[in-house]
């Protein structure tokens, strides 16, 4: 190689260096992936934070239903109590891979709760009730697999009791 070819090399590199065209386009290449993440984790975050409301308000209805031991004209208290959980979260329960779970504890007494002496239902006067709303999701975006979580769950318990 000739003198002459490695000093017009050289002086080709010197002005590549000083040459600051595409430097924003390499720059956005590299900041993209992360700021697209940050966007995507910010708005999994926000609706998750929906969804958690949404289980709030469904076990607080629940658990006013039940609270009056007034029986509905059709059904059941456990039904029209299932049906108001299902019809709040009935939004959310359309994504796919969900699960909604929706269970009534009667412990008869504040001593019971916590114990294995309960029965399946909304009890009687004066009974104390547990109500229990378990929502299971991946989420929307992606962003909690991506960071090892595979379902998200939002899960309220409500402990009443029965007006006597």
């Amino acid at each position: 190689m000739k003198a002459t070819d490695l000093h017009g090399f050289v002086r080709f590199l010197g002005a590549l260096r000083r040459d600051n065209r595409g430097v924003s386009a390499i720059e956005f290449a590299i900041a993209a992936p992360f700021v697209f993440i940050f966007v995507l984790g910010t708005v999994e975050l926000a609706v998750d934070m929906m969804i958690d409301a949404t289980v709030q308000i469904a076990a607080q209805s629940a658990s006013r239903v039940g609270l009056t031991t007034t029986n509905p004209a059709t059904g059941t208290r456990a039904t029209q109590a299932k049906q108001m959980v299902t019809s709040i979260m009935s939004g959310w329960t359309g994504m796919p891979k969900t699960t909604l779970t929706i269970t009534e504890l009667d412990y008869s007494t504040y001593n019971n709760v916590g114990s294995s002496s309960y029965t399946a239902g909304l009890g009687l006067l004066g009974d104390v009730v547990s109500y229990n709303i378990t929502f299971t999701t991946p989420g929307i975006s992606g962003i909690p697999q991506l960071v090892g979580i595979p379902l998200l769950t939002f899960q309220r318990n409500y402990i009443v009791q029965n007006e006597k």
